[in-house]
């Protein structure tokens, strides 16, 4: 089976996540051909949990026609207090003056949310998207791209757009080089409960450093509480498949020892379904070739803790198809790409390493000292957040920014 058009050959994108969704529907709009391949069921898009668009995720989908949409499916997230296991107030940052300054609030939503409201634009527009369609092998032609599915399929393509996550077929086939993801030593769960139980947190995102986990929770005033947890896990264990009822006990011991609101919602807790291993990856030196580029986790994957890898993935679509609607020559575009964000997204994973290594720190004067310390540079932290949130793909997608 071969997939052209009669006038041009379509764009191929590989993966329906974030980047990839929110490319198929900016090209879409720019009247390009589409045909996004993902590996997976349809039904594997309900997979994952909840995360966090920042003021910048939220302005980025604007230029999608979708900010309103989006944020209505979530939860306002205006600030977040973090507590010690003593249950001693470390911090709490009110971030809404922040969120005005930049002209959009976070809102927490499920993922599945996020990405059934890309596929449902991205289907309106007329993109065609098509699941189980594995990547095989990539061939580069004078005037194409030859890719072949694990189904027998074969696609020719006018060029490539590598949306395919932290472990990348598109990333590892183009660029057998390069440099492969980093574990960063710890994992993640998290889920959604219906608890009446928990109070409402009044819009703010409740973290606490425990004796051998991190834990964060927040519920709004009518919904159920979107609950995570990360721990160190050495990486074999972090990447073999859990027995739900015993990854679910061990979450319950590796917070007996915190406070009762945390206990009470992991002893809730009877299954949790998998984990997920924190990698990023610093530096990808070439994110293209002339006719192949790689955005979102595939090019720079970026660890949850600083709440911007949805956000970034967005960011990379509308900046990427501004660079196409500038030039006619898709190889003079994706460099153009490539230099407007690189260094943004290399210093965001820069910070997300840095607030991850504080979920590691062990023994009693370590502890001390960052609950000691960790007051100023959350506060010193969010003036660097601040310029990072503030920065408007949608408004200027071709200015370079400072951050």
């Amino acid at each position: 089976m071969t997939v052209t058009t009669p006038s041009a050959l379509p764009v191929a994108i590989i993966g329906a996540g974030v980047a990839g969704l929110a490319l198929a529907v900016m090209l879409r709009r720019q009247g390009l051909g589409v045909c996004l391949f993902e590996a997976r069921p349809r039904e594997a898009l309900s997979e994952g949990v909840f995360f966090t668009l920042a003021p910048n995720g939220i302005n980025a989908l604007r230029a999608l026609g979708l900010a309103e949409r989006v944020s209505a499916l979530g939860v306002p997230t205006l600030g977040f207090e973090i507590m010690n296991a003593a249950g001693r107030r470390l911090i709490h940052l009110d971030e809404r003056q922040s969120m005005r300054e930049a002209g959009a609030e976070s809102v927490t939503l499920r993922r599945s949310d996020l990405l059934g409201a890309l596929l449902d634009e991205a289907l309106a527009l007329g993109a065609d998207i098509r699941f189980d369609h594995a990547l095989g092998e990539m061939e580069l032609q004078p005037d194409c791209v030859r890719l072949a599915f694990g189904n027998g399929a074969t696609v020719d393509a006018a060029w490539l757009a590598g949306c395919d996550g932290v472990w990348s077929r598109v990333r590892r086939v183009c660029f057998p080089a390069s440099p492969d993801p980093v574990y960063t030593g710890l994992t993640g769960v998290g889920g959604v409960a219906e608890l009446p139980f928990v109070e409402p947190t009044d819009g703010r995102m409740h973290m606490v450093f425990g004796k051998k986990a991190f834990f964060g929770y927040m519920k709004p005033d009518d919904g159920p509480v979107l609950w995570f947890s990360s721990f160190p896990l050495d990486e074999d264990a972090a990447l073999a498949r859990p027995d739900p009822l015993h990854l679910a006990a061990t979450v319950r011991q590796l917070h007996a020892g915190d406070p009762r609101t945390i206990r009470r919602i992991v002893e809730s807790v009877t299954q949790i379904p998998r984990t997920y291993p924190v990698f990023d990856m610093l530096h990808l030196p070439q994110w293209h070739t002339d006719r192949v580029v790689v955005l979102g986790d595939a090019a720079h994957a970026v660890a949850p803790h600083s709440g911007q890898g949805a956000s970034m993935a967005i960011e990379d679509a509308v900046v990427l198809a501004a660079c196409l609607d500038a030039t006619p020559l898709p190889a003079q575009a994706f460099a153009a790409f490539q230099a407007l964000r690189q260094d943004r997204v290399e210093h965001i994973v820069k910070v997300s390493r840095r607030i991850g290594s504080q979920k590691q720190v062990k023994g009693r004067v370590a502890l001390f000292l960052r609950d000691l310390m960790l007051p100023f540079f959350v506060r010193l932290g969010a003036r660097t957040n601040r310029a990072m949130t503030r920065y408007r793909a949608d408004l200027a997608p071709l200015e370079k920014p400072s951050i």
